[in-house]
């Protein structure tokens, strides 16, 4: 199921002029409305375009200039949406990763926008269906004067024109356009009209527009449509009691597996929020069970791999396909070698696993692979300015690059370093420590759409509630602040909203039932609602759904495990009714 939906795209163009040939810009502004699990998107996104075929065989455009025969261009542009809206001005160059449009691209039938989106949770996923491009693009071939399409100046004539046409034989001279703009009532921009939900669309003020009125809307309801706090599902089928366990979310499920309970498991379920059930995944013998191990969501499948069971490190997995309820093998020609603690991430395309440990051998590692699960086969990723060997480290996708930082490589060896990982060239770069946190591992690490957070974890000083924020853009760090932020933990569960990271439960010489949000944009703490909280726990799991966060599992000392289910829902500002007031701005390029 794809958890990504198109639900509106338009391009709006208004375009007066005499000369067109020398005003239309090589540009095509396109708006559309972005939900991820049915709810409206708020955030930073990642997105990547493309013009297509009509049955998206060739490539005419991407806006990265990568794309071949409709695939999947290599960078990203970031795009602000709100309230599921953007926008976005493609070929517009003063945008990183993006390249200008020819005009050439027009000469062909039947053009279609392609378009992969990254709410940097779940990976890139390719919208549907491609969006056809009608005249209004086709006005770029109208700008070319040396073209067979275009259109020479003074052409059009009134004999030209039908009987029923309006002329200025038909307009009151008041009505004239001269005498309107005469006195000031209208102006007549070269590069057109544009309407926009944002009041600081920074694509159209880049590219020239001035934003010059608005036009009130209407009410919306709430997101969530009650006050911000917790609730306790019904355990109707759950799974037994675990930590240390891995969970997805599909965009409709949940899905749990593996951990430790008084024994090592290896089976799991799944829970469907809306009506509060739990239903068994299918068993799968070949499969070990295991803790420590990775899982990704893949769009339509669960990856399972690697992790300890009871003295023996693992380096297997499997492909569990909810659709069929059915598993399938990962190779293990090629895969990286047995170990657990290690990270993983979905690229859209592949699973990268790095890093991890293997008591075995007493090593620490340092190495590690990409999984395509459309071949099932393993690439080798680089080891030259690789980060140095841990385990219990994290690590973020970005859209075009996974980011390795923190972590352990023996006892009281803590680390605050880490690298840039990109794919597309199988290169590492190294980042900054400069105003980097202190050295730690088991802390939390989310991917805003332009930052990665780090908070929280434990090194050789003890427990931590610090962090700070990393921008990969310019390689610098800048400090969380501490006032209203979570105790000092490690083992906490830890969620990114759109807008918070969402810190809960963990561990500190016991443990914790309490937690907090960080908001990004206003760089402040809110500690949780306490009301209706799950019992104190650590090594729990935790999913965004795109409305809530949802909480399973945990263990409260070595022989009290747990299998409830609980959510947390944001709720509106000031947990009150209401909800938001959707405006649109007028931008004119003069």
């Amino acid at each position: 199921m794809k958890r990504f939906r198109l639900l509106l795209c338009a391009l709006l163009f208004c375009a007066f002029t005499r000369h067109i040939s020398a005003q239309v810009p090589q540009v095509i502004h396109y708006e559309g409305r972005v939900a991820v699990s049915g709810n409206a998107f708020t955030g930073s996104g990642s997105f990547k375009f493309a013009l297509v075929s009509a049955n998206g065989s060739s490539t005419y455009w991407s806006n990265d200039g990568t794309s071949n025969n409709g695939s999947q261009p290599n960078n990203a542009v970031t795009i602000g949406v709100t309230n599921g809206l953007f926008n976005v001005m493609l070929g517009d160059t003063a945008l990183a990763n993006m390249t200008a449009i020819s005009s050439g691209v027009f000469a062909n039938s039947d053009v279609r926008l392609r378009i992969w989106f990254n709410d940097a949770s779940h990976g890139f996923q390719q919208m549907t269906p491609d969006q056809r491009l009608a005249s209004v693009g086709y006005a770029m071939t109208a700008a070319n004067a040396n073209t067979a399409n275009s259109v020479p100046d003074g052409s059009i004539t009134s004999a030209k024109l039908s009987g029923t046409a309006v002329t200025s034989a038909n307009l009151s001279s008041g009505a004239a356009l001269a005498n309107l703009q005469a006195s000031g009532q209208i102006g007549v921009p070269s590069g057109g009209i544009i309407l926009s939900t944002s009041s600081s669309a920074a694509n159209l003020l880049n590219a020239g527009y001035q934003m010059v009125g608005s036009i009130p809307g209407t009410s919306t309801p709430p997101p969530s449509g009650g006050p911000e706090g917790w609730t306790q599902s019904a355990n109707n089928g759950a799974p037994s009691s675990r930590h240390g366990h891995t969970a997805v979310w599909t965009g409709s499920e949940m899905i749990i597996y593996g951990g430790l309970n008084a024994n090592y498991l290896n089976d799991g379920a799944r829970y469907n929020p809306g009506n509060q059930t739990w239903s068994a995944i299918a068993a799968n013998a070949s499969l070990e069970p295991r803790q420590y191990h990775t899982a990704v969501w893949t769009g339509s499948k669960m990856i399972v791999w690697g992790g300890y069971d009871n003295g023996t490190y693992l380096n297997d997995g499997g492909l569990y396909d909810p659709a069929a309820n059915s598993w399938s093998s990962v190779t293990t020609s090629g895969a990286p070698s047995v170990r657990d603690a290690q990270v993983a991430i979905w690229t859209g395309s592949e699973m990268i696993i790095w890093g991890g440990y293997n008591n075995n051998t007493g090593h620490y590692l340092g190495d590690g692979a990409r999984y395509n699960p459309g071949n099932n086969s393993w690439t080798a990723m680089a080891t030259v300015n690789a980060p140095v060997a841990r385990y219990f480290h994290t690590a973020v996708w970005t859209g075009t690059e996974m980011i390795v930082w923190g972590g352990s490589n023996g006892d009281n060896a803590f680390l605050n370093t880490g690298a840039r990982y990109n794919p597309a060239n199988n290169t590492w770069t190294a980042i900054s420590t400069t105003g980097a946190p202190s050295a730690r591992y088991y802390q939390a690490a989310v991917w805003t759409g332009t930052e990665m957070i780090i908070w929280g974890g434990y090194n050789a000083s003890g427990y931590l509630n610090t962090g700070a924020r990393y921008n990969p853009s310019n390689n610098t760090w800048t400090a969380l602040p501490t006032a209203n932020a979570p105790g000092a933990r490690f083992g906490q569960s830890w969620v990114w909203t759109g807008t918070d990271m969402i810190i809960w439960g963990g561990y500190n010489f016991g443990s914790l039932d309490d937690g907090g949000r960080y908001n990004a944009s206003s760089n402040t703490w809110t500690p949780l609602v306490t009301t209706g909280q799950p019992s104190a726990r650590n090594w729990h799991s935790a999913v965004w759904t795109g409305s809530e966060m949802l909480v399973f599992g945990g263990v409260y000392n070595s022989t009290t495990f747990y299998n409830q289910t609980f959510s947390y829902s944001m709720g509106t500002t000031g947990g009150g009714s209401g909800g938001s007031t959707s405006t649109l701005y007028l931008y004119l390029k003069p």
